[in-house]
């Protein structure tokens, strides 16, 4: 009987084995975090301070790699490609939700190849017009342009990109008809819009403060589910007549599909500390950002639900990638 009891034991044991091994070995190297944005933007400057965080707090050097390049299939692949050990994990923005609507051709798919750990913020955009549009308010600004179908223009960072598809949302849900222009970036976006070469832009916040406080951009409302501690004063879209409305950016962090669950529960962990900590979150507070957190099933829901809200802009909009 003792024989048998001690082979039962063993047996459970090593059943157990693999994910005690995992959870007291991890991180057994150098983590390599994949971000599929250049550097210098807000995307970099949040991966490498949580990064940081992660060194200190795992024990191991992580170290954030830019892979930008076609709508961040690059870097992504790189993580769908990884062992899935947890030691390559993948900054995933936007791209992850609109790619497949957008008819982006990938080697993976992102719901089977790749798991949610944690949504590291949401980026809310704030909806700007040149001061010589005659608008004062987002509602202004739909009567405007119901009154004039295709004169008013917008700009965005490219066919595709959040600033388009946030815009073309606006429109399919209050019933009017802009005529888009795409510019190669953000950044010549928002140089089209303060030279009046344009009408509207949905703007990262940081990008069109300084223009807004200056005169030289009027802010009609943000994008997001809340006002922003940077605009206080700015509406949200649907404070402002269309109820149902919400778009925002996202980062978050995820692991090649397999990757063991007390791992990704490890990584969970330690993110949602490092989000917490103040330097972070003054970054966050201080860059146009609402800090994310939460559950790896809390990201997958919002994976799911972003996907599903991008997805019905771009068909509608019969929108396609570059």
């Amino acid at each position: 009987m003792a024989r048998v009891l001690f082979a039962l034991f063993l047996a459970g044991a090593m059943l157990l084995k693999p994910d005690v091994a995992a959870s007291q070995t991890y991180p057994a190297r150098q983590v390599h975090m994949i971000v599929t944005f250049p550097p210098g933007g807000n995307a970099d400057t949040i991966a490498r301070l949580v990064a940081d965080k992660l060194t200190q707090h795992l024990r191991q050097p992580v170290i954030v790699e830019n892979k930008p390049g076609a709508a961040s299939i690059v870097g992504t692949a790189a993580v769908a490609q990884a062992p899935a050990d947890g030691h390559t994990l993948l900054q995933a923005g936007t791209n992850i939700s609109t790619n497949p609507a957008l008819g982006h051709k990938t080697s993976y798919d992102a719901e089977r190849d790749l798991e949610p750990v944690a949504l590291l913020v949401t980026v809310p955009a704030v909806v700007v017009v040149h001061p010589s549009l005659p608008v004062n308010t987002l509602a202004e600004l739909v009567v405007h342009a119901k009154s004039r179908p295709g004169e008013v223009n917008y700009g965005s960072a490219g066919n595709g990109s959040f600033p388009h598809l946030a815009v073309e949302k606006l429109a399919q849900e209050t019933g009017i008809k802009m005529t888009h222009v795409p510019f190669r970036g953000f950044g010549p976006a928002l140089i089209g819009l303060l030279r009046n070469d344009v009408n509207v832009l949905a703007s990262d916040i940081p990008g069109a403060l300084e223009h807004v406080r200056a005169g030289k951009l009027r802010a009609l409302a943000v994008t997001g589910s809340t006002r922003m501690p940077m605009l206080p004063e700015v509406p949200t879209v649907a404070e402002v007549g269309v109820p149902e409305y919400e778009g925002v950016g996202f980062l978050g962090i995820m692991v090649r599909a397999g990757t063991p669950r007390d791992v990704i529960d490890v990584l969970n962990r330690e993110i949602n500390r490092a989000l917490a900590s103040p330097e972070i979150a003054n970054h966050i507070a201080t860059n146009g950002l609402v800090a994310g957190g939460g559950t790896p099933e809390d990201f997958a829901a919002f994976l799911k639900r972003d996907k599903a809200i991008w997805t019905k802009v771009i068909a509608t909009g019969g929108i396609k990638g570059e």
